[in-house]
């Protein structure tokens, strides 16, 4: 793609990005507008759903209490009125047919006259008598006027029920009687507050929302989540029942008091608590309102936005095709002039069109042209230059190599060297066997072991490994080897003999070094094993009965450490067919491809069973697991080992 169709592509591209940013922003403020207003108006209306829960709570206990008083009023009244009757000797029937006149021309429902029994005396349902229990089970409605046939009581007002009789809600007041125990009572159909509350309450509120064409659906609930008032403009088949989002919301509210709003199609829904009396939430209201006339707003406001971008970006990319050709025109040149360097056919001159400009780009030109010219003179120098260094490289290379060759023969040298200081088999005796072995990390190593005859009955056994690797180590093994075997033939036992070696290693110690060693004696007479151990691997005992473990440790430490420090020895008795095992931390230390450790529980796992087998037979077997645990993972240090079994002061086996 040409810078000019580059540059092109970028202006437009920025533009377009900055109008449609400026169109996107103008869009999210419109539907941010709309969302606050409905959320605003929400607000307000739930407001007035508030306030007509609040009055619809409220009214009907102000007024079953208003007229309560009334009741007692009117009961007291009564009270009188049954004094006066029966002073004056009226029949009851006569009183009765009174109290019929009386409910029939006002507001009471019922009268009642009681006497110090609870039996109804008067009433204004002459044909029905009542009776006052003090037991609620015996008479739930009347029982609680019981108190004012003993006169305890002056007047008692009853809450507004159901009545079993007729299922009517019912209201009674009553006071004690004048002259004599006894009550009346006065009752009072409560069915007309319900119309009170539907007049002015909340399902008046909700019909004139709804009327008003300002909310399309009204959802009033209590703090049980029990419907109190609702109401849809296009019925329940446009507006469904609250979803799951607008229960959740509803519940939220109801709870914490918080208030939710969010666009769901059409319309706005906003979800508000309804306040108590002490400010705490006792319910909430969801409203659906229309968006129809805002969202038309913001159509309109779009495509006026994407006309107004539209030219906006006609026009720019009209100015961007003639600054990019006016801008890239003298680039070209400047490239083909580069191309031209790059295949080495660049003629002086070749920008002089170019050059002759006072901008930048005439800048540009003239600071080519001259880096033409030392390239050119730069080139030829660096070609001469290559050409030396290559044969210099050549020469250096071929002596690394002879080098090299030199340093493998001579390290291969020094392996052969080393493995003809240790000894090669073991000495000939009927009473034991042995075998040993050793595999270098590198071409030599700091492992070492020995053996070799006290006199016709003792063999002593070394096994030893050296700090380090490489020739260090393999120097300081040799010195290690000769100063034990020359210490051997004079020492005590195992340990006086590495205590004399310790100070003599000590002593010619230059590189600091030290060697662990474990140091051993058979006397094939008689099958005791004393031995010594400088912080070394203690050997494996292999019984005649297959059973494996591990030699008790002296304590000692490495050679090479400190001067004059003892050694403790200790003492084995091998019995006919027992084996043992010397080695190097080469095998316990030996690790897989993932870098996990051989260790000794292997190594005895390898041991086990092993009695039975030719004494090589049994150190290369271990040799051979160490391998295969290993697999292609590199020898991580020297792997040296050393069998020896013992057959008995006759040679048996």
């Amino acid at each position: 793609m040409s810078l000019k169709l580059r540059l092109l592509l970028l202006i437009v591209g920025l533009l377009s990005a900055a109008i449609l940013g400026l169109a996107v922003s103008l869009g999210w403020q419109a539907r941010n507008a709309i969302l606050l207003q409905a959320e605003s108006d929400g607000t307000r209306i739930a407001r007035v759903l508030a306030q007509a829960a609040s009055v619809a709570n409220t009214v009907p206990a102000e007024i079953e209490q208003v007229i309560g008083r009334q009741m007692v009023s009117e009961a007291l009244l009564t009270a009188h009125l049954f004094d006066i009757a029966e002073q004056a000797g009226l029949s009851t029937e006569a009183v009765n047919a009174r109290l019929m006149e009386i409910t029939a021309r006002s507001a009471i429902t019922e009268i009642w006259g009681f006497d110090e029994s609870g039996t109804s005396t008067y009433g204004s349902l002459p044909d029905v008598g009542l009776q006052i229990f003090p037991d609620p089970e015996r008479s739930p409605v009347l029982s609680r006027f019981w108190h004012l046939l003993s006169g305890e009581k002056f007047s008692v007002t009853g809450p507004g029920i159901d009545r079993d009789l007729d299922g009517k809600r019912f209201k009674y007041a009553g006071v004690r009687g004048v002259s004599a125990p006894g009550a009346a009572l006065v009752g009072y159909d409560f069915d007309f507050i319900g119309g009170i509350v539907d007049r002015i309450g909340l399902v008046q509120v909700v019909r004139s929302l709804l009327d008003s064409g300002r909310v399309n659906a009204i959802w009033v609930f209590d703090y049980q989540f029990q419907p109190l008032a609702q109401g849809t403009v296009f019925g329940d088949e446009v507006n469904q029942p609250p979803d799951s989002r607008e229960q959740e919301a509803l519940d939220d509210s109801i709870r914490t008091g918080s208030t939710a709003s969010w666009l769901a199609g059409r319309d706005m829904v906003v979800v508000t608590p309804i306040p108590g009396p002490d400010g705490g939430p006792i319910g909430a209201t969801l409203l659906r309102l229309p968006t129809d006339g805002l969202q038309k707003l913001m159509q309109s406001s779009l495509i006026y936005t994407a006309i107004v971008a539209g030219l906006v970006l006609a026009a720019s990319l009209i100015t961007a095709t003639w600054f990019s050709h006016r801008l890239t025109r003298p680039l070209t040149s400047i490239g083909e002039a580069a191309h031209a360097v790059e295949q080495q056919r660049y003629v002086r001159g070749q920008l002089q069109q170019v050059a002759g400009r006072s901008d930048e780009f005439g800048n540009l030109a003239r600071v080519f042209e001259e880096m033409a010219k030392q390239v050119f003179a730069r080139q030829e120098e660096l070609d001469a230059l290559v050409k030396e260094r290559t044969l210099q490289l050549q020469q250096k290379n071929e002596q690394l190599e002879a080098a090299n060759a030199q340093i493998e023969q001579e390290l291969l040298l020094a392996q052969n060297m080393q493995t003809a200081i240790l000894p090669a088999a073991f000495p000939q005796d009927p009473r034991f066997t042995g075998y040993a072995m050793m595999k270098a990390a590198r071409h030599v190593g700091g492992d070492f072991y020995d053996y070799f005859m006290l006199d016709e009955d003792r063999i002593a056994v070394v096994m030893a490994d050296v700090s380090g690797k490489g020739v260090p180590a393999a120097f300081f093994m040799a010195v290690s080897r000769t100063v034990i075997q020359s210490v051997a033939q004079k020492a005590d036992g195992p340990g006086d003999c590495l205590a004399r070696a310790n100070d003599l290693v000590c002593q010619e110690n230059p590189l600091e070094l030290f060697v662990t060693v474990f140091y051993g004696i058979l006397n094939a007479r008689t099958g005791e094993f004393r031995f010594a151990n400088g912080g070394h691997n203690p050997p494996y005992l292999i019984g005649a009965d297959g059973t494996v473990t591990a030699l008790e440790t002296t304590g000692g430490m490495a050679l090479g450490i400190l001067d004059e420090m003892p050694f403790a020895e200790k003492s084995v008795t091998l019995r006919p067919g027992d084996s043992l095992f010397l080695f190097t931390d080469g095998v316990t230390e030996a690790f897989d491809p993932a870098n996990e450790e051989y260790g000794e529980a292997r190594l005895e796992s390898a041991l086990q069973g092993s009695h039975s087998l030719a004494i090589e037979v049994l150190a290369q077997r271990v040799v051979d697991d160490v391998g295969a645990f290993s697999n292609t993972a590199p020898q991580s240090d020297d792997l040296t080992c050393l069998a020896l079994r013992y057959a008995g002061p006759g040679g048996r086996t």
